[in-house]
């Protein structure tokens, strides 16, 4: 196997997207440059395809234990260690045209020019072991009857979609020579602008659909992030920690996407951490998971890690234990959040949980915005929610986070007077506002969505559990399209409430049905008289 092509170790941005020789830039430039995303852009540039696998191979050789037993090394892999290139040589354009000959087709550009750098490729991302060079490809002719499966029955009504996954089985070309029962297949039949045509993966073991990826330079860049992702896991099993200019790069757009939650631009950092996320940075989904949290997602949102930190433990743990009421659990369940967590934090987890299946959970903060949570709180008590989000959204910029961990007070989510504030209309506005001593442009108020009388009486449950809670009583202990946020409370709780909060949790899950039981007749000092009949 030949030695790696020689590349310059520094490289920057061209305008195109791409990558180009500048050995006057930091070589972090570089790593910035791939984990943009810009490989499916190079069709015909050699030098970036062999910039990108020079720095792709080089990782790889720099993340294998020499230490390793016996028994984890591979003869195969001996060579690309010692050479630090996971290539092959060059193809030239006899070859090229020959396989093309041999197919009736031309190939797609990034395809192309990828062979014209490196013949074939060794380990693609975890589970793809060989790429076919020139002499490997083949046509696949649906070898493993998959056509009768994807895209499954037709409708009567195809979309375009289906009907060309119906076709790709037998005319796509085969690439994975060697693989842990994984398909690469290059669908001809699907041609864009560009010459591209896209790359399908499928593992049966995946349990999943084909994946579609845009192009070969797509799905290339795809399996260097699966090798950056498991590398970094293989790595910490290993003792050894995964660091080279990429991830530093990675970890540096990280922190730079912290401070731009922190300033209010939340939509630039969820792309930022997105991507950081797909190699498998560190804190990035434990900060995803806030912006997301707070938009009303709530699906996979786990806040990877911070749970099981006795410094934050307190208010995420509380903002998980909530959705699990919510989802109709006896009690909130704590096991799969404590993964590593110390004994302090296991002690405190009952007390915590104990509190959020009762109802009992207060989110409480420091100085002026913790001054603010209370005022808010009162006035959400009474059912003034709208004049709660108004002192909450005032008081936002002099919110303080406890940890460079935290991004946005989420507990509020947990509160059951004050989460059914933080609706994803609410959410947007809190994560647009600058905090925490950043600057930025605060955004306009939201729309207040209490309508006058009881036209909420007419509206039903959208059931959305992805989302944010379903609706509750308008103006009942909560505010505009908020959601009463815990099931477990039980009418008796209203029976000894002495306030409309005992009220506002009395009210069951259950779709416009009478419950009968006991009416309640409160008033609030200065305002109008309201009956409540359960």
């Amino acid at each position: 196997m030949p030695e790696a092509p020689d590349v310059p170790d520094r490289f920057v941005p061209l305008q195109a997207g791409g990558l180009a020789c500048g050995p006057e830039v930091p070589e972090t430039a570089g790593a910035l440059s791939v984990v943009a995303g810009r490989i499916p852009d190079m069709t015909d540039l050699m030098d970036e395809w062999r910039s990108f696998l020079v720095r792709w191979s080089q990782e790889w050789a720099d993340a294998q234990d020499p230490d390793a037993p016996a028994s984890e090394h591979h003869v195969w892999d001996e060579e690309p260690v010692r050479t630090r290139w996971l290539g092959f040589p060059p193809a030239s354009e006899e070859r090229i045209r020959a396989l093309e000959e041999r197919l009736g087709h031309r190939l797609p550009p990034s395809y192309r020019t990828f062979l014209a750098v490196s013949d074939g490729w060794q380990h693609a991302g975890g589970f793809v072991w060989l790429l076919a060079g020139t002499d490997a490809v083949r046509r696949h002719e649906d070898a493993a009857g998959l056509a009768e499966y994807f895209p499954g029955d037709p409708d009567d009504d195809p979309t375009p979609e289906d009907v060309l996954l119906a076709g790709m089985w037998e005319r796509a070309l085969h690439l994975d020579v060697e693989s842990d029962a994984v398909y690469v297949l290059l669908d001809p039949g699907d041609v864009d602008d560009a010459g591209e045509w896209p790359v399908y993966c499928y593992a049966s073991w995946r349990a999943s659909p084909p994946e579609r990826y845009a192009s070969f330079g797509a799905f290339m860049e795809a399996m260097y992030r699966e090798f950056h992702s498991l590398q970094v896991s293989r790595s910490k099993s290993a003792g050894a920690e995964f660091v080279n200019a990429t991830t530093r790069a990675l970890d540096a757009s990280v922190e730079a996407a912290r401070l731009d939650a922190l300033g209010g631009r939340y939509e630039r950092a969820s792309a930022s951490l997105a991507e950081a996320i797909a190699y498998g940075r560190p804190r990035a989904t434990g900060l995803r998971d806030q912006i997301r949290r707070l938009l009303g997602e709530t699906y996979l949102v786990s806040f990877d890690g911070l749970t099981a930190d006795p410094l934050y433990a307190p208010e995420f743990l509380a903002v998980l234990a909530a959705e699990d009421v919510w989802h109709h659990q006896d009690r909130p369940s704590s096991a799969r959040h404590l993964v590593g967590a110390s004994d302090e934090v296991r002690e405190a987890t009952d007390e915590i949980l104990r509190r959020v299946g009762d109802g009992t959970c207060r989110h409480t903060a420091e100085g002026p915005f913790g001054r603010a949570v209370e005022e808010a709180r009162e006035l959400a008590r009474w059912g003034d929610g709208d004049a709660a989000w108004r002192i909450l959204r005032a008081a936002l910029p002099d919110w303080r986070p406890i940890g460079p961990e935290h991004l946005a007070p989420v507990g509020l989510c947990a509160d059951p007077l004050l989460g059914p504030l933080i609706t994803p209309e609410h959410g947007r506005e809190l994560l647009a506002t600058p905090r925490a001593g950043q600057r930025g442009d605060t955004p306009a108020p939201a729309a207040y969505l209490d309508p006058p009388g009881l036209a909420w009486l007419a509206e039903g449950d959208p059931g959305n559990y992805l989302t944010s809670y379903p609706l509750r009583p308008r103006g009942v202990g909560g505010a505009g399209r908020a959601a009463r946020p815990y099931r477990r409370t039980r009418r008796r709780r209203a029976e000894r409430a002495d306030d409309l909060v005992g009220l506002a949790h009395a009210f069951p899950r259950q779709r416009h049905r009478d419950v009968g039981g006991r009416g309640a007749d409160r008033r609030r000092p200065g305002g109008p008289r309201l009956e409540l009949r359960l």
